[in-house]
């Protein structure tokens, strides 16, 4: 309970170090009138939440003065009183004697020099993950911390030492926005139609839904599994699977990459390369990285940039990359991760494996040809779509279904959907209208 108390009241006040040493609760100014009281606190801000060793705080006060201040160990215990008073308010005390040392349990949201040096770093992050627009914002919000000179009115090396610090790290991050004024402004980026809002870096889930009712390739799921998930690679898995259409290889993608998600933590990026209205390589290219946490006016216009952009992005992250219905190498080969976290997955029409690079150019590389599945998994299939019980009443007609459909789980699905949405029609009602629907 008593520490319960103590948080709260830390919570409730707020100090600030860039421009003069000022402690503030509720929007009330605390009264800290003694220079070295200041001092003493503005050690203590520096380390909020950790005990500082006496010797530590009398050195950032008075110096290493040896004989010339033969009292300031004496004189300390003087200025945590004062300053635990003006803090405290009646309160629970956050000004506390700890391990050889005091500590302030001083909320680290509430105190300026804090935000300021970690609104930095995030704008370091943001821009290192091509995020111009969030990067300049927390400059511009660390900035506007700056009230004037840091510690303005306190003594001490200490205190000395905090301005330099800090008069440093606001230089360094004027000209950091300086920067990123220029590259925003640059024509060689795509203009934005608004201000993007900030956002956080993105782990991108965009597969489509698994099917619930995936029958059968047990063997085949086996050995996609074992390639994906293997542990000792030095380059990214690859998985082809090709097979006519029908074959269910689309369904068979998305399901082999959903059960391997937990080997991909940093998400999945998926792109459907279907048919002449599917979007080119550079179109891919942009959406990935934009699903990847890139701004929109920080996509590269040149495709080439794209392309390296995208490999940046995936250098330190474990990510799954689906390509359905690449037709050509062409079409595949640009969107293909080369980080050894990541892997691949890809679905193309054809009899034979899609070549997509040298032999030996990848280490784990594994080739999936799907074709017809056997009557017992036609069976099963029909029977998770349409329900045993209907099935049971029309053996023959499932049967007949099947082998009409060339037993291929495309035109099998899209013939049990049409039963699916048609209760009262029999199986057979369906077998002589059957001539293999379309699917992949």
């Amino acid at each position: 309970m008593r520490s319960s108390k103590r948080r709260r009241n830390a919570l409730e006040l707020h100090f600030t170090t860039l421009g003069p040493l000022k402690a503030w609760r509720a929007g009330r100014e605390l009264r800290i009138n003694r220079a070295q009281d200041r001092a003493v606190l503005a050690v203590l801000l520096a380390q909020a939440g950790r005990p500082v060793p006496v010797g530590e705080i009398i050195d950032g006060v008075w110096g290493e003065e040896g004989d010339e201040a033969p009292d300031r160990a004496g004189a300390l215990p003087g200025n945590v009183y004062r300053l635990r008073s003006a803090l405290d308010a009646g309160g629970p005390s956050i000004l506390r004697h700890e391990a050889k040392g005091y500590r302030l349990d001083a909320d680290p949201a509430g105190i300026d020099r804090t935000a300021f040096l970690t609104a930095l770093a995030d704008a370091a992050t943001a821009r290192r993950n091509w995020q111009p627009e969030r990067a300049r914002t927390l400059l511009s919000d660390a900035l506007d911390l700056w009230t004037g000179r840091a510690l303005d009115d306190v003594p001490g090396p200490f205190a000395a030492h905090e301005r330099r610090l800090l008069a440093a790290r606001r230089d360094e991050a004027r000209r950091s926005r300086l920067e990123l004024d220029l590259e925003l402004r640059a024509d060689t980026w795509t203009p934005a139609p608004a201000r993007t809002p900030v956002r956080p870096v993105l782990r991108p889930f965009q597969l489509p839904p698994d099917l619930g009712d995936f029958t059968g390739r047990g063997e085949e799921l086996a050995a996609v599994a074992e390639t994906l998930t293997a542990p000792d690679r030095t380059g990214p898995p690859l998985v082809t699977v090709t097979g006519p259409r029908g074959a269910g290889k689309s369904a068979f993608a998305v399901h082999a990459a959903h059960l391997a998600g937990a080997a991909y933590p940093d998400g999945q990026l998926y792109a459907d390369l279907h048919g002449r209205d599917a979007p080119t390589v550079p179109a891919v290219l942009a959406a990935f990285v934009r699903a990847l946490g890139v701004e929109e006016r920080a996509v590269p216009p040149d495709p080439a940039d794209r392309r390296t952009l995208y490999h940046r992005l995936l250098a330190d992250r474990r990510v799954l990359v689906v390509l359905d219905g690449a037709a050509t190498a062409d079409r595949a080969g640009p969107l293909l991760p080369v980080a050894p976290g990541c892997a691949a997955l890809v679905t193309a029409d054809g009899p034979g494996p899609l070549p997509l690079g040298a032999p030996g150019e990848r280490v784990a590389c594994h080739a999936v040809s799907l074709g017809r599945m056997t009557p017992g998994e036609a069976q099963a299939l029909l029977g998770r779509v349409l329900g045993t019980d209907r099935l049971a009443r029309e053996p023959t007609a499932a049967r007949t279904l099947a082998a009409v459909c060339d037993h291929l789980p495309g035109p099998l699905r899209a013939a049990a959907d049409r039963l699916v949405r048609r209760p009262a029609w029999p199986v057979a009602a369906l077998v002589p209208r059957t001539g293999g629907p379309g699917g992949t």
